[in-house]
């Protein structure tokens, strides 16, 4: 089989034999025999083919981020400012909208990118080692979506493509080793690469076939030449051909080379030559200076710029050549706080490059290019006309003349080139300044300046403070007959807007008149030479006019200002420092113009403290160079306004120093602005009701800061607040702690700061339907005689718009302790009880100890207990209440010195003292809940002080002080009547060991034996009293531990809701033959002989006997012994002074009723018991004269009574013989054994 290398030369291996027929190389083409050419292998493909990077794809990403927040900011407008603002019938309509255009929008996403899946899947690869085959690289390929078909696509995989990477091919750099590439495979890259190879292919074809039109064009052209007898005898003889032009041989002939002794001696000979001609033969213009000659140039300098010059030629046609040229003027450079500045010094410019090269060319080529002058001679009248290389074309002086150039006229290419550069200097500079403007016109002047530019007359134009033409109303008259319309042109020249002023610069020639001794000077320093042509002095002028919006103080439109002080710096150009310098004179003179009525006017200067004061600023940042500042009043800091004209627009401004951070101040002062400008009223005006508003809104921040809450408005009609002179705009409103329809007023008047109390009324209302708040009771608050009454003061001083904090503070207190007086008085009145008012004095014992000038300044009320109470208990069952009060009441208002909520204090001293005992180590257990009763009588605002019988009641609500304090004593009432008959109970004999151990108006604590307490609760909620026992608590050391552990038990736990009843039914019956301490010697009789049942059941509960409380005064003992039960019925008779024992089975009442609540009972022999037990007690049964002996049998035997002192032995000996009846006491000394 043959092979063939890449180069098509055969290789060394031995050739098999050539086969019969031969298909053509590439199957893609015909069976011609030009096509038959070895296929190119896929390195040779990727070789020719550019490569496409991953970088000339389009991102999807962006596009789908754009997408989103697209249409999250299209939903937060919809859902935040859109919606809210619409009916509910238009919601869905947008809604609808908004959600139709997002899913087009997605659905046009979504169709690029599955066209992009589907069209192209790209395979990156990242390996630098060799590359698989072709089917090796498409076996690893997974087969992608279904693709849009292709021309060399039938069902494979998009990726067809071989591998490849990035510099195989001609003129690509090859991949580093360390680096990986990324080559983007796939359908639509394949193609894109192909496309960029035919380009490529194209465009060399183009160029190939312009080439051959060329070389054609140019065969065309050439002509055989004639035989030359000469140049064949050159070129047989030498070899060469010698008759070529020079010009065109010395660029291929070497020539030596300078050395540096021959360089210096040519740049030495050209100064000398420069020298000579500025010295004798060319005129040298004064203007132009001279700094240095050196190195065969000549540094020349103008104004505002610096040449390099030099001479070309030696002879008579040598001339002058411009080398380099640069600027002397500088620009201002921005600085670090500019937006884009630097702070760097600014260099001149200098010229490079193209722009460099076209000024040489334009002044050596024609400025410096020598002319012919034509002039006659001063001496003889010849003509003489000068040629081009400087020679003069004149008869010859005769022998021993010297010729000279006296007053001819003589070529001046100096004075050209001066002209040339200082007109380009200066039209650069006219340039900067028209790009400066531009940027400012966009920048920070955006909207007031408007730049024109003439460059056929060389002028720009700044037309500063623009402001549009007011709008002409179209009146609508009926025109006259045969008149003409007026023109639509002459409408639209007057929209024309207006300005404040107008900057002319013009490049123009000045006309100064050179003075004598420089024409003296002048005319030495060029030998009588005449120059053909002139020195154009020129400059930038600059002109300065007034417009319609700078008019003022004398100026009109069209007057030209001095512009002595408006010049432009050449070392530091800037627009921006001429237009400052410009308005900033214009606006100063405007704001003294403005401001004269300001300090001619009483009314803005009567509320002021100090004279407002003219000051001028230098700051160029500040937009306002001539301010006039007028102090407002004000306590912490000097507040100003500051009134002046704006050098950045021409407006009025005003300023307020306290408006920063505060919106609505800021505002007001915008507004005041605006109408100014717009001249809708007058300056004097609105600073006058500024400085008022100013006033009242310091006082309101004032009053803000010490906690209060003022505000302007009230639930009132404007024309009620009109009519009271209760103007939102000059009126402060606070309400008081102690009312909610009293307010403290603050007023600023013309005279100073007034201060009221305002009491709000309810009226029927116009229409007879309903009430509506009006204006009520009105009071003064003076404020002069608060501040006589403190100490050390004196009259005021400062402003009257000028108030401290102590005394604004102290003012609110009075005013909201007087309203809480007025409350108090008026429920007294209501209730038609009579009061007196106490002051207290001003010296002694009485006299207040604070130095606040507040003090005794607030009465105290004095009532008659009889006049307050007995209207105000309900049921007329009060009459022990009054009995245990002392005959005066007080209310004291009390917390009326803080400024806040006022609480009002009514002081009852009680008649007689409660007697307690000292808490020794029996009773110290009664410390903590003595205490947690005290925390919840305070609770409810009422205190008691044991030491001096003082109880008080506090009513933080002084709108109901006294109902609340009648309702608050009605229930006390009933818990101080308690301990009222608990003392007198004590005094008695029968009742020596009770004893009170607390009192605080809520419980009272009695000891009823010793060791027994009981606390007597009264709950308000259901009106009742509720009774619990404890024990006292021994002290640790002098107690067993059994006592300790039981020492909280009080055997009448048991008992405790019997009684609690007992004592609210003996307590609600209002029987008048109910002697007085009835119910509490029933009660305390009560529990006294209660007390022995209950301790001998427990000390007979250890043999088996149980206790059953059949009644608060019933008890019933139960034995159980051998399935039969025994009980043995205790009842206290109602004398409380004896016991009735008997058999509980033992019928009772007239209906002979067995009680078998216990169950089952068997019988007891009584009659056994009974006399055995009085048998044995009989020897201490000694009866009394006149009383009920100690034990009695009744029932024939069967019953006993007793009296309360014996019932505990009696009990114990009943049980013991019931014991051996039952025979039960064998068995228990057993177990006792």
């Amino acid at each position: 089989m043959t092979s063939t290398s890449l180069n098509g030369v055969a290789s060394t291996s031995t050739l098999p034999p050539p086969p019969v027929s031969v298909a053509p190389s590439n199957p893609q083409l015909g069976p011609e025999p030009y096509f038959a050419y070895p296929t190119p292998t896929e390195d040779q493909i990727e070789d020719e083919l550019p490569p496409y990077f991953e970088s000339e794809n389009v991102a999807l990403g962006p596009l789908l981020d754009r997408l989103v927040r697209k249409g999250y900011g299209d939903l937060r407008l919809l859902v935040g400012e859109a919606l809210p603002s619409l009916p509910a019938k238009q919601r869905p309509k947008h809604i609808i909208d908004y959600a139709k255009t997002t899913r087009q929008a997605l659905l046009k996403y979504l169709a690029v990118l599955r066209w992009k899946a589907a069209a192209d899947i790209a395979s990156v690869q990242h390996s630098t080692s060799a590359l698989p085959s072709t089917s090796q690289t498409n076996a690893h390929q997974t087969t992608g979506a279904a693709s849009f078909p292709t021309p060399h696509s039938n069902g494979d995989s998009n990726d067809t493509s071989p591998g490849s990477f990035v510099g195989k091919g001609k003129a690509k750099a090859q991949p580093n080793d360390n680096d990986s590439v990324t080559v983007i495979r796939g359908k639509v890259t394949d193609a894109k690469r192909v496309q960029y190879y035919f380009q490529h292919q194209n465009s060399q074809h183009d160029s190939a076939v312009l080439h051959i039109r060329h070389v054609t064009k140019g065969i065309e052209s050439l002509r055989e030449r004639n035989p030359d007898l000469l140049t064949a005898l050159s070129l047989l003889t030498t070899g060469t051909y010698n008759r070529l032009p020079t010009s065109l041989t010395d660029p291929y002939l070497s020539k030596p080379r300078l050395t540096n002794s021959a360089i210096l001696k040519l740049l030495k000979r050209l100064n000398r030559q420069i020298r000579y001609r500025l010295r004798c033969l060319d005129y040298f213009p004064p203007e132009l200076v001279v700094e240095d000659i050196r190195d065969g140039r000549m540094y020349a300098k103008g104004n505002g710029w610096r040449a390099e010059m030099t001479v070309v030629g030696f002879g008579e046609g040598a001339r002058w050549w411009l080398t380099g040229v640069e600027w002397g003027w500088k620009v201002k450079e921005k600085g670090t706080d500019d937006p884009g500045g630097s702070g760097a010094e600014t260099k001149a410019k200098r010229f490079e490059g193209d722009e460099r090269q076209g000024i040489l060319d334009l002044a050596n080529l024609e400025v410096l290019a020598p002319k012919e002058v034509e002039s006659l001679s001063s001496t003889d009248g010849e003509v003489v006309v000068e040629t081009p290389g400087g020679s003069a074309e004149k008869p010859k002086p005769e022998d021993g003349d010297v010729e000279t150039k006296e007053g001819q006229t003589v070529d001046a290419p100096l004075v050209r080139l001066y002209n040339f550069l200082q007109h380009l200097s200066l039209s650069y500079q006219l340039e900067t300044l028209f790009s400066q403007a531009a940027t400012l016109s966009q920048g920070k002047w955006r909207g007031q300046l408007i730049v024109e530019m003439d460059r056929t007359a060389k002028t720009l134009r700044i037309k500063y403070w623009i402001r549009p033409r007011p709008a002409q109303v179209q009146q609508q008259q009926q025109a006259a007959v045969g008149r003409k319309a007026p023109p639509p042109g002459s409408q639209g020249a007057s929209r024309a807007p207006m300005v404040g002023g107008i900057l002319s610069i013009s490049l123009d020639e000045t006309s100064a008149v050179q003075n004598e001794v420089e024409t003296l000077l002048g005319g030495l320093s060029s030998g009588g030479m005449k120059p053909s042509e002139r020195v154009l002095n020129l400059n930038l002028g600059v002109k300065w006019e007034i417009g319609e919006i700078g008019v003022g103080g004398g100026l009109k439109v069209g007057d030209l200002m001095d512009g002595s002080f408006v010049k432009i710096d050449p070392n530091s150009l800037s627009i921006e420092d001429l237009l400052s310098t410009a308005t900033r004179a214009h606006a100063a003179h405007l704001t003294r113009t403005h401001t004269a009525s300001l300090l001619a006017s009483p009314r803005v200067i009567q509320t002021l403290l100090n004279q407002p004061t003219l000051r001028e600023s230098d700051d160029l940042t500040l937009s306002l160079p001539l301010t006039l500042q007028i102090p407002l009043p004000s306590r912490n800091r000097l507040w100003s306004l500051h009134i002046g004209v704006s050098s950045h627009n021409g407006s009025i401004e005003i300023e307020d120093d306290g408006a920063i951070g505060n919106e609505a101040r800021a505002n007001r002062v915008k507004l005041a602005t605006t109408s100014v400008n717009e001249g809708k009223s007058r300056l004097v005006d609105d600073v006058g009701r500024l400085t008022i508003a100013i006033i009242t809104e310091n006082m309101e921040d004032q009053m803000r800061l010490l906690g209060w809450q003022p505000t302007r408005r009230l639930a009132l009609r404007s024309q009620d607040l009109g009519k009271a002179d209760l103007h939102p705009a000059t009126t402060i409103f606070v309400p008081l702690s102690s009312s909610t329809t009293h307010y403290f007023i603050t007023k600023v008047t013309p005279n100073g700061v007034a201060f009221e109390a305002l009491k709000l009324i309810r009226v029927t209302n116009d229409t007879g339907l309903g009430l509506k708040l009006a204006i009520g009771d009105r009071t003064t608050m003076d404020l002069d005689k608060l501040r006589a009454r403190r100490k050390g003061g004196g009259e005021r001083t400062g402003s009257t718009y000028e108030i401290d904090n102590r005394d604004l503070k102290d003012l609110y207190i009075l005013c909201n302790a007087l309203v809480a007086q007025t409350i108090v008085e008026q429920q007294l009145k209501d209730r038609s009880i009579p009061y007196t008012q106490q002051y207290p004095p001003t010296s002694g014992p009485g006299a207040p100890r604070s130095t606040s000038p507040l003090a005794g300044m607030v009465p105290t009320i004095c009532v008659e207990v009889g006049d307050l109470l007995r209207g105000g208990v309900k049921g007329g069952g009060g009459g022990a209440a009054l009995e245990v009060a002392m005959p005066r009441v007080c209310l004291q208002i009390e917390g009326w010195w803080k400024g806040g909520g006022c609480e009002v204090v009514t002081i009852v001293q009680l008649r007689h003292q409660p007697s307690m005992t000292s808490e020794t180590g029996a009773n110290a257990g009664l410390a903590d809940e003595r205490e947690t009763d005290c925390e919840s009588a305070r609770a409810e605002g009422i205190t008691f002080d044991p030491a001096s019988s003082i109880v008080k009641f506090r009513a933080k609500d002084i709108s109901r002080c006294v109902p609340s304090f009648l309702e608050q004593w009605e229930r006390l009432s009933k818990v101080i009547v308690v301990a009222g008959e608990v003392n007198r109970l004590s005094k008695l004999d029968a009742f020596k060991d009770v004893k009170m151990l607390s009192f605080d108006l809520r419980k009272a604590t009695l000891s009823y034996a010793k060791g027994y307490n009981a606390s007597i609760t009264y709950t308000p909620n259901n009106d009742s009293y509720q009774v619990t026992f404890f024990r006292d608590t021994p002290a640790p050391s002098l107690a067993p531990k059994a006592d300790l552990d039981g020492a909280q038990d009080n055997t009448h736990d048991i008992l405790a809701p019997l009684l609690s009843a007992k004592l609210n039914e003996l307590t609600s019956s209002r029987r008048e033959r109910v002697r007085e301490g009835s119910v509490g010697r029933e009660f305390v009789g009560l529990l006294k002989s209660t007390l022995p049942v209950l301790l001998v059941s427990q000390d007979m509960s250890k043999d088996g006997w149980n206790l059953v409380v059949m009644s608060v005064g019933g008890f019933r003992l139960v034995r159980d012994h051998e399935r039969r039960r025994y009980a043995l019925e205790v009842t206290l008779l109602p004398d409380l002074e004896h016991y009735l024992i008997q058999d509980a089975i033992a019928p009772r009442g007239p209906d002979a009723i067995v009680d078998t609540y216990t169950g089952d009972l068997t019988p007891i022999k009584m009659e056994e018991i009974v006399k055995a037990v009085f048998e044995k007690e009989k020897t201490t049964n000694a009866s009394r004269l006149g009383k009920i002996p100690p034990l009695v049998r009744l029932d024939r035997g069967k019953s006993l009574m007793c009296e309360v002192g014996r019932v505990e032995t009696v009990l114990r000996g009943m049980g013991k013989e019931l014991d051996k009846s039952i025979g039960a006491s064998r068995r228990e000394d057993i177990k006792v054994e």
